[in-house]
């Protein structure tokens, strides 16, 4: 019985110290969001609102012209996020995925390859590329 929860223990330490290796690695990674810019003349906001909605994104925080969305509470996967930020008709949109890992925090971009959160950032991706396309923007890569 004691070895046994000697191994749960062991097991648990070694998740959690690859969970924080994760985040180190995202957060002195190179590619830490995407960012598109564009200008637009339409409400951007109330199509992005629209599209979190029907994708299980929910409002963050909401702080002038700049709203950030954000699916996931990091529990099973890692929280996906995107970014609206507005100044005149000028639109950013920043889009990540963010390891946690209770003492470090990395953030990934979606686009590109590498072993880091692959499935939540694909996940994103593909959700993110729908709102890009209804937007008439490029798709990320």
């Amino acid at each position: 019985m004691g070895s046994i929860i000697g191994m749960a223990i062991f097991g648990g330490l070694c998740g959690l110290g690859l969970l924080n290796l994760m985040a180190l690695v995202a957060k002195n990674g190179k590619h830490p969001f995407d960012l598109v810019e564009f200008s637009s003349d339409q409400d951007v906001a109330a199509t992005v609102a629209a599209w979190a909605a029907g994708n299980g994104y929910a409002l963050a925080r909401h702080e002038g012209g700049r709203q950030v969305y954000r699916k996931g509470k990091g529990f099973l996967t890692a929280p996906m996020f995107l970014e609206l930020d507005r100044i005149g008709d000028r639109y950013t949109i920043k889009s990540y995925v963010r390891i946690n890992g209770l003492i470090l925090q990395g953030d990934v971009g979606l686009a590109g390859d590498g072993f880091l959160v692959k499935m939540p950032r694909s996940m994103a991706k593909k959700a993110q590329n729908q709102l890009f396309a209804t937007l008439g923007l490029q798709p990320l890569k």
